[in-house]
């Protein structure tokens, strides 16, 4: 069977863990039988996750269990300060945002004054509420996905 070792290596922690589609777990299988190479890396790789697994936190050393800890602390901290961002970001661009709204669609310099030349063109007055709700409703749509997808991603302490 013909395949690219490379794509092959990357579908091999997919799995170990069990998350493979039933045809690309066919495919690794049949991979596994006709090349040595991947093989190879797949029982180098099992290996390594069996010897991972059976440590126990005893047998670290200091600087491995300090550099843990210093790990769950800092992960409490930057939730804390993302909470506090967010909290902070929400009342300034909601506050900002609809005090600059209410003060294009009212028009309230041209309402003062009644000058021809403080007349905001109507769609301006309209326009720019809606881009800033648009780009509002955008960025926090984005933002709660992304903060629902970081708690369920089995991934995101990989490093390369």
């Amino acid at each position: 069977m013909k395949h690219d070792c490379q794509e092959a290596e990357l579908l091999l922690n997919a799995y170990l863990d069990g998350e493979l589609t039933q045809a690309n777990r066919q495919r690794v299988d049949l991979i596994l039988e006709d090349c040595s190479q991947c093989a190879s890396s797949y029982q180098e790789l099992k290996k390594l996750r069996e010897s991972v697994s059976s440590l126990s936190f005893d047998q670290l050393t200091k600087i491995e269990k300090s550099n843990m800890t210093k790990k769950a602390t800092t992960g409490i901290g930057a939730s804390f300060g993302l909470v506090f961002v967010l909290a902070g970001l929400i009342l300034i661009y909601g506050v900002g945002a609809c005090w600059l709204c209410w003060e294009i669609i009212t028009d309230s310099n041209f309402a003062e004054t009644g000058e021809i030349e403080d007349k905001i063109p109507l769609f301006v007055r309209f326009g720019l509420p809606m881009l800033i709700g648009g780009i509002g409703i955008l960025f926090f749509t984005v933002l709660f996905q992304r903060l629902k997808v970081a708690k369920t991603d089995k991934y995101r302490d990989v490093q390369i």
